[in-house]
């Protein structure tokens, strides 16, 4: 049996403890890499001991390919319900895919425990349906966001939280890789898109950034800040993906796309390719967020805008995986899209809630972020200077000491920059303007409620 890191024996203890409390649901909460599958592995060996009937669902076939090697390389007895593949009903360990399991259920005799992998889907009636079918069943949900795509919280679903150690405790105990955050200026406008179940519409945030003169910023952005090194870009749809790997082919870097409805067989070539280090750049649409573990990757690209911290979350951390064969690694986020704007960096301490309706947003960082004009690199805003370049951004106040004309000048900006708040009908507007001119995560807030812009 493979032992357990420290804090994976705490979150053991805590979750045990919260079902001896009288919760029938527990949702236990882990940054991605704190190596969730293994935590619960060892839970599922224990309740296999005691005879205890046990599901484990995911809803993606390398979420279960992942899982099933793990069990096997824990020892861990089991069948696999999914397409195509025979089902041993025998085994009182059973990983499944949902959408496979919610159609056998009649056939999959009682189980006493489910757990739930990536559980903020855990809302959708597939889920729900399979927890419904057994509903004397203990239920455990593991994921690094609790939280539905709007932002709202589980507690429709489960009865409480366990929450594990923090990402800057991971990275300093070197279970995670640190990194290194860029956040270059983009020539896309996205202050028109609109929004749609939480999140921007696709179809006019890819014609808001599939322009080539954008996504040859990616490029030569990738060269200048990750240059030769292993990155998984995330874009909006296949048409922009699709482009932006044409665009790194004609650089000369390989690059290749892939996306859900790529052949299985070909997204499994592509994959090993890219794990070979044969293709340097996997351009995907949303694909490679959950369960996607490359320790040799090294960088990611944010090339899709997004209002969902879940999303921002499970995409910016892909290349923090500790690699054994670079123990010096440093992960090197490239992040176009300004989401780091939006949500803060991924090491920022949050606090989870069940609560279904969203709280208001808010960032519990000391310090608000900025990015660097000269080398992009994201940093807390009240230093003076960028800790990484040394470069000092000229003080606002002494453009008051210039002559009359450039006073001139100066209000004369002002008065548009002012007269540009005052047209601005929605926080995706406020967004933009801030991005735009590096204001603090607090303004587009403090601005909506000055303009009683709500939602």
């Amino acid at each position: 049996m493979i032992a357990l890191r420290p804090y994976q024996s705490h979150m053991v203890t805590d979750v045990f403890s919260a079902y001896e409390q009288g919760a029938r649901r527990v949702c236990a909460v882990a940054p991605c890499g704190a190596g969730k599958t293994v935590t619960v592995g060892w839970m599922i060996a224990k309740a296999q001991l005691q005879g205890v009937r046990t599901l484990f669902i995911v809803h993606r076939k390398e979420l279960l390919e992942q899982a099933d090697r793990t069990f096997t390389a824990m020892g861990i007895r089991h069948g696999v319900i999914a397409s195509g593949v025979p089902m041993d009903s025998a085994q009182d360990v059973q990983i499944g895919s949902t959408q496979t399991v919610a159609k056998r259920l009649e056939h999959i005799p009682d189980i006493q425990f489910i757990v739930i992998d990536e559980a903020h889907h855990a809302t959708a009636n597939t889920w729900r349906k399979i927890m419904a079918w057994y509903p004397q069943a203990k239920v455990l949900g593991v994921t690094a966001t609790p939280a539905r795509l709007g932002g709202s919280g589980l507690g429709d679903v489960f009865d409480t939280l366990v929450l594990g150690p923090t990402v800057r405790q991971l990275i300093s105990w070197g279970n995670l890789a640190p990194y290194r955050y860029f956040a270059p200026p983009s020539k896309a406008n996205i202050g028109a898109v609109h929004s749609r179940m939480g999140d921007y519409v696709k179809s006019e945030l890819e014609e808001a950034v599939n322009d080539a003169d954008i996504i040859g910023d990616i490029v030569q952005n990738y060269r200048k800040l990750a240059n030769g090194k292993q990155a998984c870009c995330y874009c909006v749809t296949r048409k922009h993906s699709e482009h932006v790997a044409a665009l790194f082919r004609e650089a000369g870097i390989p690059a290749q796309h892939v996306d859900g409805e790529t052949d299985t067989s070909l997204r499994a070539a592509i994959i090993e390719r890219f794990r070979r280090r044969e293709i340097k750049v996997l351009c995907n649409v949303d694909l490679f967020g959950e369960g996607f573990d490359v320790p040799g990757m090294e960088a990611v690209i944010l090339a899709r805008p997004t209002q969902s911290l879940t999303l921002y979350i499970q995409q910016s951390m892909r290349a923090m995986r500790p690699d054994p064969n670079n123990p010096h690694k440093v992960a090197v986020i490239i992040d176009h899209a300004g989401n780091c704007f939006r949500h803060g960096l991924p090491d920022e301490d949050r606090e989870w809630t069940l609560a279904v309706k969203p709280k208001r947003k808010r960032h519990t960082t000391t310090a608000p972020i900025t990015m660097c004009e000269k080398c992009y690199q994201v940093y807390e805003s009240h230093l003076r200077s960028c800790p990484y370049c040394g470069y000092a951004k000229p003080a606002a106040a002494r453009e008051l000491k210039q002559a009359d004309g450039e006073l001139q000048e100066i209000a004369r900006i002002k008065r548009e920059q002012r007269m540009e708040v005052g047209r601005a009908k929605t926080k995706k507007d406020l967004e933009s303007i801030a991005i735009a001119r590096g204001y603090k995560l607090g303004w587009v807030s403090k601005m909506a409620s000055v303009k009683g812009i709500k939602g």
